[in-house]
């Protein structure tokens, strides 16, 4: 991570950001409520819509096909077995170890909200967040094997805009998006430690 600053920075500070914020407000409800109420709004939901779904499967796909059509396929391998570790890991969290685990609109009443009725929200196995998870592993990634300083600014930005979604949604409390940064970290370090042993094993593999 010493070797992609502009990325790691930004994603470690994230991080003790919300630990901090979490300092002033204890209550994860508290903490909850008080950030809804002082940025929600209609056109803020849709955005952050948008922004989440950086945290989906698609995009491990589209780099996947990119850099495999350029015949770098142990780094296509890495990312598909990265987002194959992360999911089965995650999913293990949420419905082995964890459950159950509500999420917000489990807990707080819609009339404590701004949201509209009608809005489908998930209420179950909230921890850890699988969107920040996987988000945090494709982007560590993407910062690692592309080390450009515009890169690793733009993967800062991502990361920590899906890890915010998350809350801003009502989809997962902050130690939720906590978790799934710390992770997704690991996970993406982990992953990429293991294939660089097999590179430097096997120099003539692309």
């Amino acid at each position: 991570m010493k070797h992609i600053p502009f990325y790691s920075i930004p994603a470690v500070l994230f991080i003790m950001f919300c630990g901090l914020f979490l300092s002033f407000y204890p209550n994860k409800v508290a903490a909850q409520l008080a950030l809804h109420h002082a940025w929600y709004s209609p056109a803020g939901y849709w955005w952050m819509g948008v922004i989440t779904s950086w945290g989906e499967a698609h995009l491990f796909a589209v780099v996947i096909i990119a850099v495999a059509l350029q015949k770098r396929y142990l780094i296509a391998i890495e990312f598909l077995s990265a987002g194959i570790v992360s999911s089965i890991v995650v999913q293990s969290l949420k419905r082995l170890v964890f459950a159950p685990s509500p999420r917000p609109m489990a807990v707080i009443k819609w009339s404590e909200t701004l949201l509209p009725e009608g809005l489908e929200v998930p209420l179950q196995f909230a921890f850890p967040s699988g969107h920040t998870t996987t988000a945090f592993v494709f982007f560590t990634l993407l910062a690692l094997h592309f080390k450009k300083i515009s890169v690793q600014i733009l993967a800062a930005v991502a990361v920590i805009g899906v890890g915010i979604s998350r809350v801003y949604l009502m989809a997962h409390w902050i130690p939720d998006v906590m978790a799934g940064a710390v992770l997704g970290i690991v996970l993406a370090l982990l992953v990429n430690r293991a294939f660089l042993a097999i590179k430097k094993s096997r120099p003539s593999i692309r």
